[in-house]
């Protein structure tokens, strides 16, 4: 991927370098692409930076415009200035520029179209408010990236860079002409050039509004294109300020980890996985076990959640009831080997890289010789134990499930755009593999689909569509200031079930249970991306 990087970073220097200086006209200034010959004085209005666009070209950064106005160092001009001006503050930070014999830049309040003081609108590259913050990350004091996209493509952002400036003329000792007008330039101010990422723009405020919504303090959502495993939404909360991070360094939420590529414990949602390798190895459907409301291995006692046992259950029951029990006797009786490659084919255990050099943590998925008794297979067999996986690993598990059986690493990176705004050079998908039969694929699917319509899934059954997905309540190891284990919620599945497009995971930490925390939030984004689909085919 590095040679593929070198080669992209080639062109996309080539395209600056031919890059004519282009016209803008915005706000009440007009902005020349010529540089006035002759002696200026010059004031820097605004600095911009390569752009980081979704699939469909819309801008992630640079997206919001901002009012400044530039005033000649004249009393004339400064007493014109005023009208516009806001805070007091403002006022005496201009006077005292204008004092100094410099041209002032200030944040205005409506435009303005005199000689000697004029408006003009620049770039902003971060809000309040804004997208897909973990993944683009925000840049330092320096314009450089400390993480995310800025980071990884820093380089390359930094190469689009620009500067919008004003001018007046002067003569050789450095005093205004008379009669000279306030003008401002472009030296590749706001240039197209940049990145785009396989985001949805309109997808991740969904998945972005839904954690708001639900009240979801700590946890994380991603969609995936299911056909090419794209990512289309990736949201984490808490959220960090893009343009003020320091205000979240020593905030104990840790708002700057990306929960979205953290390894959690992921509990039940693993039983597809152990349901997959049970189908693929020959066992039926209907393999019944009769839970009595715990499974003993020696001194070992597994725990049903439904103290009394489910009874005797096939497959499709109890995935739907989410039996532990069963699904211990169902790995045992498929092997370790089985249900641990079943694991590996599905990228369980295996970073991911978003793009160039930008890697996820693999997690933990347990090798068969690692599981040295009966005890350790059982705890696998429900998601437990030592195994760890993001919720974008767990939602390309699902991806694989509704795309016929067939593997592919998510990816974000998906081209590199020139000072024209082309795509230059377009990223290539991560390689597919097959991790299971296409028969296998349709059984597990028909069993995360009853477990909607039947089962602790009920609660994600779209109005608008149909899906298929399995609820997980994991125990996670850690433990709260009064010594209460804290559990991760979680709900994995896709939809429409019959042509399925979108797998969406939702984790949310320190949960009820994933049907009361996470299954209405998968829902509630699968009714709103099938309404997105809808108005915009």
């Amino acid at each position: 991927m590095g040679k593929r990087v070198a080669a992209l970073f080639f062109i996309f220097a080539l395209s600056l370098g031919t890059l004519s200086v282009r016209m803008l006209t915005i706000s009440a200034g007009s902005v020349s692409a010529a540089v006035p010959t002759g002696n200026t004085l010059s004031a820097v209005v605004g600095e911009s930076r390569g752009y980081i666009y979704d699939r469909n070209m819309q801008p992630l950064v640079n997206a919001g415009r901002e009012l400044m106005v530039a005033v000649k160092p004249t009393e004339q001009a400064l007493n014109c200035a005023g009208a516009v001006l806001g805070s007091t503050a403002e006022k005496d930070d201009l006077y005292e520029t204008v004092a100094n014999g410099k041209i002032a830049v200030s944040a205005a309040d409506a435009p303005l179209t005199e000689p000697d003081a004029k408006t003009v609108s620049r770039v902003t590259r971060y809000s309040e408010d804004g997208l897909a913050v973990h993944l683009i990350g925000y840049m330092n004091a320096d314009g450089d990236g400390v993480c995310g996209l800025e980071q990884y493509y820093n380089d390359m952002l930094k190469d689009a860079r620009g500067v919008l400036r004003a001018r007046c003329g002067v003569d050789a000792k450095g005093r205004l002409l008379d009669g000279a007008e306030l003008q401002f330039t472009s030296e590749n101010y706001d240039s197209p050039a940049g990145i785009q990422v396989t985001l949805d723009k309109s997808m991740q405020t969904i998945a972005e509004e839904a954690l708001k919504k639900f009240e979801i303090a700590a946890g994380a959502v991603v969609v995936l294109d299911i056909e090419t495993s794209e990512i289309l939404a990736m949201a984490s909360v808490p959220e960090f300020s893009q343009i003020h991070p320091e205000k979240s360094l020593d905030a104990a939420d840790a708002p700057f980890v990306n929960r979205a590529i953290t390894p959690y414990s992921v509990g039940s949602v693993f039983k597809a996985v152990v349901a997959a390798a049970a189908i693929e190895s020959g066992t039926d459907e209907s393999y019944a076990y009769i839970c009595t409301g715990a499974y003993t291995i020696g001194e070992t006692i597994f725990n049903c959640h439904v103290h009394e046992g489910h009874g005797k259950q096939n497959l499709f029951v109890a995935t739907a009831n989410s039996c532990n029990p069963y699904f211990i006797d169902l790995a045992l009786h498929t092997g370790r080997k089985n249900v641990c490659a079943m694991s590996e084919n599905l990228g369980l255990g295996a970073k991911i890289e978003l793009a160039d050099g930008f890697y996820t943590k693999p997690g933990i998925s347990p090798a068969a010789y690692t599981l040295t008794s009966a005890q350790d297979l059982a705890n696998f067999a429900f998601g437990q134990g030592e195994l760890l996986a993001s919720p974008l690993q767990m939602t390309a598990v699902y991806a694989a499930i509704a795309n016929g059986g067939i593997y592919r690493a998510p990816s974000l990176m998906k081209s590199i755009i020139d000072a024209s705004g082309e795509a230059v050079q377009r990223a290539f998908l991560p390689a597919s593999r097959r991790a299971m039969s296409e028969g296998t694929a349709k059984r597990v699917g028909a069993l995360l689909q009853y477990t909607v319509e039947n089962g602790s899934g009920r609660r994600a059954k779209p109005s608008n569509s149909t899906a298929a997905g399995k609820t997980a309540t994991a125990q996670s190891g850690w433990f709260d200031e009064n010594g209460a284990e804290v559990t991760q919620s979680w709900f994995c599945g896709y939809f429409p079930y019959e042509t399925p497009r979108y797998a969406v995971t939702v984790l949310k930490e320190n949960g009820e249970g994933g049907s009361a925390d996470c299954a209405p939030v998968f829902r509630y984004i699968a009714e709103e991306i099938m309404n997105l689909s809808e108005a915009s085919p």
